[in-house]
C-alpha cells in the first residue's frame, strides 16, 4: 500500500459541523478518496460503538478502508469488517487510585471501558457530559466496583471551573506520569489514557498495520488533544476554527471552517493531489 494515504480526522469541530452533522462537501470528498483506495481513520476520544452510532446516517463511514481510532487513539477498529485490531488498557490499580483522587478533589470522575461508561453519582457535570458527548453513562457507587476491568480511559470533568482541572493535572503529574498520558479534549474534559497512547500513536499503529509509510499519513483536528496526531503525521492540518496551540504545531491551516467543509479542503489538497 505504498501509494495509499491515510487521513486521520477528529470529529467534534473538525469533521462535524456545529450541529454534529457532516456537510455534503465533506461526504463527497470522503467518498472520492475511498473510491481511489485511500484510508479514512476517525481519530477521537469517543468509544467505537458511539462513533458508529453518530456516523450511522452516512453510508460513507461503513465503507471498506474506514477505521475508528477510539479513546484518543488507544484502540483500533475496522468499521467495515466490524472487528478490533489493537487495544491498550489502563493499569487497573493505578486507574482505581486516580478515580479516587479525582473524586477526593471534588471533581466529577468518569471511567470508560469498551461498551460502557461509568460515573459515581448524578450532578450537573455528568448531565453536561451526556449532553455534549451524546453518550449513556452508568452510575455506580464506588471506583472499587471497577477492580479487574479493562478500563481504557478516565476523565475528570468540570464545566464551571476549568482552572480546577489544570490545578489537578499539575498537582498529580508526578504521580500519574508513570501510568498515564493526560490531555484536554475540551476545556471541561481532562482525559487520562494509557501511557504512550495518543491520537498520534494510534494513527502510526494503524499505518504499520496496513503497511502504509508514515510519510503517507495526513491528520486534521481542532483541539489540544489533536496535537499528537498533527505533529506525528506526515502532514498535520488544523482547521481554521481550531485552538491556537494546535495551529502553532500544524503544517497547514485550512481556509474553511468545520461548518464549510474543512476536511474536504484537506482531502483535495493532500490526499487527492
Amino acid at each position: 500500500m505504498s501509494n495509499t494515504k491515510i487521513l486521520a480526522v477528529d470529529l467534534d469541530d473538525t469533521l462535524f459541523a456545529d450541529d454534529k452533522s457532516v456537510c455534503e462537501k465533506n461526504v463527497d470528498a470522503l467518498n472520492k478518496m475511498l473510491d481511489e483506495g485511500h484510508v479514512l481513520a476517525i481519530d477521537t476520544g469517543r468509544p467505537s460503538h458511539v462513533i458508529a452510532k453518530l456516523l450511522s446516517p452516512y453510508p460513507v463511514f461503513s465503507r471498506k478502508n474506514v477505521y475508528f481510532l477510539s479513546f484518543q487513539g488507544s484502540n483500533g477498529y475496522d468499521a467495515f469488517e466490524k472487528k478490533s485490531l489493537f487495544g491498550s488498557y489502563l493499569d487497573n490499580d493505578a486507574a482505581i487510585e486516580l478515580l479516587n483522587w479525582i473524586k477526593d478533589a471534588g471533581l466529577c470522575a468518569i471511567a470508560f471501558e469498551e461498551g460502557a461508561i461509568y460515573c459515581f453519582g448524578e450532578d450537573s457535570n455528568v448531565e453536561g457530559y451526556r449532553r455534549v458527548a451524546q453518550e449513556e453513562v452508568n452510575v455506580i457507587k464506588s471506583a472499587e466496583e471497577l477492580i479487574g476491568r479493562n478500563l481504557v480511559k478516565i476523565m475528570a470533568v468540570n464545566f464551571d471551573d476549568h482552572k480546577a482541572l489544570h490545578d489537578f493535572e499539575d498537582a498529580h503529574l508526578e504521580q500519574t506520569n508513570k501510568y498515564f498520558n493526560s490531555m484536554f479534549s475540551n476545556v471541561a474534559f481532562l482525559e487520562y489514557v494509557p501511557k504512550d497512547s495518543s491520537k498520534g500513536h494510534g494513527l502510526l499503529k494503524l499505518a504499520d498495520y496496513l503497511s502504509v509509510p508514515h510519510s503517507n499519513t495526513v491528520a486534521c483536528g481542532d483541539e489540544r488533544n489533536d496535537i499528537s496526531m498533527v505533529t506525528m503525521a506526515g502532514v498535520g492540518c488544523a482547521v481554521v476554527n481550531g485552538r491556537k496551540e494546535l495551529k502553532e504545531q500544524a503544517n497547514y491551516i485550512t481556509t474553511l471552517d468545520n461548518n464549510q467543509g474543512a476536511v474536504a479542503e484537506v482531502i483535495e489538497k493532500f490526499i487527492l493531489n
